[in-house]
């Protein structure tokens, strides 16, 4: 066979491989490199039968909700307090960005974790800060009046000794505890995948 011809089809099969790793690569990006899904989801898959409990709590506002009345679309939940400097203004801001980058406006209900500090003068301070302002309900209540929501998501709220559970969670239009976030894991991009995935 003449050098050329050799030549020609080694490089035939080099653009051939190129072309086939290229399709490749693109289908991977498609569905968000780096995202590393577990059955579908970016975030940790939450216990099976996990639910909302019954609560009926105000907001900054001295507005009631309950968890009858989130029912019907996804809600995005995270435990915070208004006077919190790191961990609960980057889930607030990672919530927003998340938001934003699927265009789409979901309920999101502040928990609070620190009763006896949270105000609604620093809850709606709080909002004001983050851009939350008609973003974000931030509920507040007794510690006896929160206690059970805590522990339905399984959250250690603030006190001297512990720094409270930083997790955001997913919950279905069924009220369904569906995924959740650890601060460690939370990503606007893996947020924003699965808040999609959900709506």
């Amino acid at each position: 066979m003449p050098a050329r011809l050799q030549l020609a089809l080694i490089a035939l099969a080099v653009c051939a491989v190129a072309a086939v790793a290229g399709v490749a690569l693109a289908q991977r990006g498609s569905t968000q490199p780096g995202l590393d899904l577990t059955g579908g989801w970016a975030g940790a898959i939450r216990p099976p039968g996990a639910r909302v409990p019954p609560f009926a709590l105000h907001d900054q506002d001295g507005r009631t909700v309950t968890a009858a009345s989130l029912r019907g679309r996804p809600v995005v939940f995270a435990f915070v307090y208004s006077t919190c400097r790191d961990t609960c203004p980057a889930q607030v801001q990672t919530i927003r960005g998340a938001l934003d980058q699927i265009h789409r406006n979901l309920p999101v209900i502040g928990v609070s974790v620190d009763p006896a500090n949270d105000t609604p003068a620093r809850a709606k301070a709080f909002l004001i800060k983050e851009f939350m302002r008609h973003r974000m309900a931030f509920l507040l209540g007794t510690r006896a009046q929160l206690q059970p929501v805590w522990r339905a998501f399984g959250i250690q709220p603030q006190s001297k000794a512990l720094e409270h559970s930083a997790e955001i969670v997913l919950v279905d239009s069924h009220g369904r505890q569906r995924i959740g976030f650890p601060y460690a894991q939370l990503t606007q991009d893996r947020l924003a995948h699965d808040l999609a995935r959900l709506a």
